[in-house]
């Protein structure tokens, strides 16, 4: 038998492949993930924001240098004491230059609130900042979580495509000797062969589909040549059992129960407080333009000029305030619009609200009916089983036609891929509802059930 190179080589890579656990693709992500480091780094610029609004609340103070060349010179006229004659007479002299330094404090007193208001509008959207990134990390893990699922899905869908195809080449040798025999018909023998065709191409769809679904994960966390780690279903035995007692009214306490967390925990409504905080905020930054802003300063200046030999000082103490007259009516606009804003948030909050009530209320909903989908698909490939195996011993007595093995193969193919979906799309389902509770840990949240 021949093997090609590229086939020496696909199976030296699996061989050598790592097996790598959900965990460990997680914290690769992490490491390799744009987004994770853009809302890092979203909160460190915000951490700066917020130390420079505080600094709005301290003195500013400046110091200033000066030398300056008059050219022409300035003549100036003078009076100067003449000894022989003991009186002052008229003199002109020329002022070259001037030196000066100054320095100036100022310490605002009251601004209309709009420096405090501004500082605390800077510790929101810090806050903000960081909700973003929890919830940018908890939709990655989410991510990566979806994407290990469906690799290890379209991974069982291959190797029962696997299974089918095996059957149905087992299928055909079998035929293929009860045809030489004169036990069965060509059609017979031509049916078996086109589900063995049918299975082939099954097969490599099926392989096409896990060969895409690796990628893509790849891609999503950077991982290399890799083998998942398989799920142990075993572990969900106790989830699975839970759900499967929910009825109606434990589905809505139970659904009550998950939003009464998320009100507390989910980042998009943790952010739609604090917007209406800012709003909030704003809208009385808007109405401190109605008040006066007050401040205190000194400065103080040394002077000197080439007609004097050493430096004068003079400083002065200045408490100023300053009152708004004109343009009241922007101040006014400007205030409405702050109102409007503060009502767009509030409205906005609320339909947040509807919308993951809904949400929830659906996951919970979905939850619950795919773990009695997987109870009831379990029963459906046993069932399945038992009726080919029927069939097939059925078959080979002759009993059984060609078309009744291959419909009972095909029953028992299906059962397999529902059993499968159902398994994945409940996990799935878990993870989706993980994210909207913004819960990292699967413990947590199992026992919240």
């Amino acid at each position: 038998m021949r093997i090609s190179f590229l086939s020496l080589m696909t199976m030296f890579a699996v061989t050598n492949a790592a097996v790598v656990g959900l965990a460990e693709a997680q914290k690769s992500a992490l490491e390799k993930n744009y987004g994770y480091e853009i809302a890092k780094q979203d909160v460190s610029k915000s951490e700066l924001a917020t130390k420079s609004s505080l600094s709005g609340f301290f003195p500013t103070a400046t110091f200033t240098a000066s030398h300056m060349l008059y050219t022409p010179e300035v003549n100036m006229n003078s009076y100067a004491f003449d000894a022989g004659t003991g009186a002052f007479s008229s003199i002109s002299i020329a002022q070259k230059d001037r030196t000066a330094f100054a320095f100036q404090i100022s310490q605002p007193l009251f601004s209309g609130g709009k420096k405090w208001y501004g500082y605390k509008i800077s510790i929101d959207s810090e806050e903000i900042s960081r909700n973003g990134f929890t919830a940018e990390t908890i939709s990655l893990l989410a991510e990566v979580e979806s994407g290990y699922l469906n690799v290890l899905e379209m991974k069982e869908m291959f190797d029962i495509s696997k299974e089918s195809l095996s059957l149905s080449k087992n299928n055909e040798a079998s035929a293929a000797t009860k045809h030489e025999t004169g036990l069965i018909s060509k059609v017979d023998l031509l049916k078996n062969s086109s589900a063995r065709a049918t299975g082939e191409v099954s097969v490599l769809n099926a392989e096409k589909d896990y060969d895409l679904a690796k990628i893509s994960f790849a891609n999503l966390t950077g991982l290399k040549n890799f083998e998942l780690e398989n799920i142990e279903r075993e572990s969900y035995a106790g989830m699975i059992d839970k759900l499967n007692k929910y009825e109606i009214d434990v589905i809505n306490s139970k659904t009550e129960q998950f939003l009464a967390y998320a009100y507390v925990n989910n980042t998009d409504l943790k952010n739609s407080r604090l917007t209406k905080s800012i709003d909030e905020k704003t809208v009385k930054m808007a109405k401190g333009n109605f008040l006066p802003t007050v401040s205190l300063s000194y400065s103080t200046e040394w002077e000197k000029t080439n007609l004097a030999d050493e430096f004068e000082n003079s400083g002065a103490l200045a408490l100023s305030a300053t009152i708004p007259v004109l343009p009241l009516y922007d101040n006014y606009i400007t205030l409405e619009k702050a109102k409007i804003e503060l009502k767009k948030s509030e409205l906005k909050q609320m339909q947040l609200k509807d919308e993951i009530r809904t949400m929830i209320n659906s996951a919970v909903y979905s939850l619950t009916l795919e773990s009695k989908q997987l109870l009831s698909t379990k029963i459906a490939v046993e069932l399945a089983e038992e009726t080919y195996y029927s069939v097939l011993e059925r078959s080979r007595s002759g009993i059984s036609t060609a078309d009744e093995l291959n419909t009972a193969r095909l029953s028992l193919i299906q059962a397999k891929y529902n059993h499968t979906s159902a398994f994945y799309n409940m996990l799935k389902t878990k993870s989706e509802l993980m994210r909207l509770l913004n819960m990292k840990e699967e413990k947590e949240f199992i026992e919240l059930l």
